[in-house]
């Protein structure tokens, strides 16, 4: 049987072809989905840490150190979407929990943007990678260790002594949540 200038079999064998590619893209979507933690349902957090001022070292052609000086008790994090959740964490637990799990940042350092103020009102930001935290609570001090990524260097105009500091740390880490 013919409707219009379409047979009935060519109709039925394209929504058949049209099932099969939508069940192969949405098999695509979710293996690409689990690989990412987005199915688990565990969200992925963003953490955002501060301090009044901070420096920053050369330790070789492709090491920094990074001194955040008077920096916050806590620590910002925050999942993307669908989760959308926003909550606090100390400093202690934080860099308690750097060398825990499978892929902890112990084994996988976590990148950051690491934005700065210098004295004269300056705003750099650098893509960096993070590496053996040390945290003074007495002092409210916290030390990294760094590496520039792609392989750039930090300008040596870049005075001693910074003002504000901001990290927002890309973790793509699993953080205990308790769903509060």
């Amino acid at each position: 049987m013919k409707i219009g200038r379409v047979s009935i079999s060519s109709l039925i064998l394209s929504i058949t072809l049209i099932v099969i590619c939508m069940s192969f893209m949405l098999t695509i979507v979710y293996a690409q989905a689990s690989q990412t933690g987005a199915a688990s349902g565990t969200p992925k957090f963003l953490a955002i840490q501060h301090a009044a001022m901070g420096s920053v070292s050369e330790i070789n052609s492709t090491s920094y150190s990074l001194q955040l000086d008077d920096i916050s008790n806590k620590i910002i994090l925050f999942s993307d979407r669908p989760n959308r959740i926003v909550q606090t964490q100390t400093v202690d637990n934080f860099i308690g929990n750097w060398t825990r799990g499978q892929d902890s940042f112990q084994l996988n350092p976590p990148n950051a943007a690491l934005v700065m103020l210098t004295n004269n009102n300056k705003e750099d930001v650098f893509e960096i990678e993070l590496f053996n935290p040390i945290y003074d609570k007495n002092q409210k001090s916290l030390k990294y260790e760094f590496n520039v990524l792609d392989n750039t260097k930090i300008p040596s105009e870049i005075p001693e002594k910074l003002g504000k500091i901001a990290l927002v740390i890309d973790s793509q880490w699993q953080l205990a949540y308790s769903g509060n």
